[in-house]
């Protein structure tokens, strides 16, 4: 028996109810800045005169026909109707949930000044020019002459695959689970960004090696590396040596000078914020009035190590490369054979995936503090 054809217009009231019943009740539009995907924002509400299906035994009946639930796991994707199948409408409301729920960032886009798009999982190569001296005085009699530069710099990374299987089972279906299935979807949706999160920050925090050199990002010939427990004078240390780093293959000095972005570990929080809120500290209120600019960030493990970075933008730190510029994670009905055991067991199968690297543009913006 094969899934009952849907028109173009049923299928958008469908797939509307659908939403509804999962708690989606307005589009969803991805709001974009100079550094990609910056948030989720909610779109104009659907129309109210759609109401939501009452169950969720009734959209996957009124999308299938299969009033007895007997084809949940042998329906495929591969025939072509003029509407989406039931697999299909419930992926779409499931990434709507993923979108939903991207707010899980741990304030990776702030270090991250390049988010770029990869054609394949190829190595991408990154090459930047290096030096060049200042430009001499010319008169109108003489030619002018050619700008020199003093070399190029080079790396490379691939992009990865992360990615996971779900699976929506009969019973699931008969049961009316929607909430246990929106919940596992937001489950997953926290733990996809938190994964790429920890890919960004584990540059940093595991001191990851800089792809021009081979050395450690924060490493004593970079100049960016201390020992110092946080605290005014520390800071300032710290600063100057982001201040004084100079251009690629040159002694020009960048003379890098923020906004800068203080990262510590949750035991330093209130340092950190004592230190910005003192008057008479150097660095009163630098970080913000209201400490905004410094982040504790969960995912550091250490006690008393703590960062520094210039995020003007006016050095590269991090790189992401997404896949195709795909930069939410995104679920499909996966198409396994037909005699796999997680469609013997009559479920629908899903597939999540995430596809990016995360790869160190350069050391100069950035500062460690390794403490004892």
């Amino acid at each position: 028996m094969n899934e009952p054809t849907i028109s173009a217009g049923k299928a958008e009231r469908y797939q509307i109810a659908l939403d509804k019943l999962f708690g989606v009740y307005n589009g969803l539009s991805l709001e974009r800045g100079k550094k990609g995907l910056k948030r989720v924002v909610q779109g104009a509400p659907y129309p109210v005169e759609i109401a939501a299906f009452a169950d969720l035994r009734q959209a996957y009946t009124l999308y299938t026909g299969d009033a007895g639930f007997d084809r949940v796991g042998v329906m495929r994707s591969t025939q072509i109707f003029s509407g989406p199948t039931f697999p299909e409408a419930l992926a779409n409301t499931m990434n709507k949930l993923l979108l939903r729920d991207y707010q899980t960032e741990y304030r990776w886009r702030e270090i991250v000044t390049d988010v770029t798009a990869a054609n394949d999982f190829r190595p991408q190569t990154r090459v930047r020019v290096s030096y060049v001296s200042d430009l001499p005085d010319v008169t109108e009699d003489l030619p002018i002459p050619e700008v020199v530069v003093s070399g190029s710099e080079s790396l490379s990374f691939s992009v990865v695959q992360k990615a996971g299987l779900l699976s929506v089972t009969r019973r699931a279906l008969i049961n009316d689970d929607v909430k246990a299935i929106g919940r596992t979807v937001e489950q997953i949706g926290r733990a996809a960004w938190r994964t790429l999160a920890r890919r960004v920050w584990n540059k940093v925090i595991t001191n990851a090696a800089y792809g021009v050199d081979g050395l450690a990002m924060f490493h004593a010939t970079h100049g960016n590396l201390g020992a110092a427990a946080l605290a005014d004078a520390t800071l300032t240390a710290a600063r100057n040596a982001i201040f004084s780093q100079v251009e690629p293959k040159s002694a020009e000095c960048l003379g890098l000078s923020g906004p800068f972005l203080l990262v510590v570990p949750i035991a330093l929080e209130a340092t950190a914020l004592a230190i910005n809120n003192t008057i008479s500290a150097a660095w009163y209120h630098r970080f913000g009035e209201d400490g905004e600019r410094i982040f504790a960030n969960p995912l550091l493990t250490d006690t008393n190590d703590w960062y520094l970075f210039d995020i003007s933008g006016n050095v590269p730190i991090l790189e992401v490369s997404f896949l195709l510029g795909q930069q939410n994670p995104t679920l499909t009905q996966d198409d396994l054979p037909i005699d796999l055991p997680a469609l013997a067991e009559d479920r629908i199968v899903f597939r999540l995936r995430h596809e990016y690297e995360v790869d160190i543009s350069d050391f100069r913006g950035g500062y460690k503090a390794v403490v004892a």
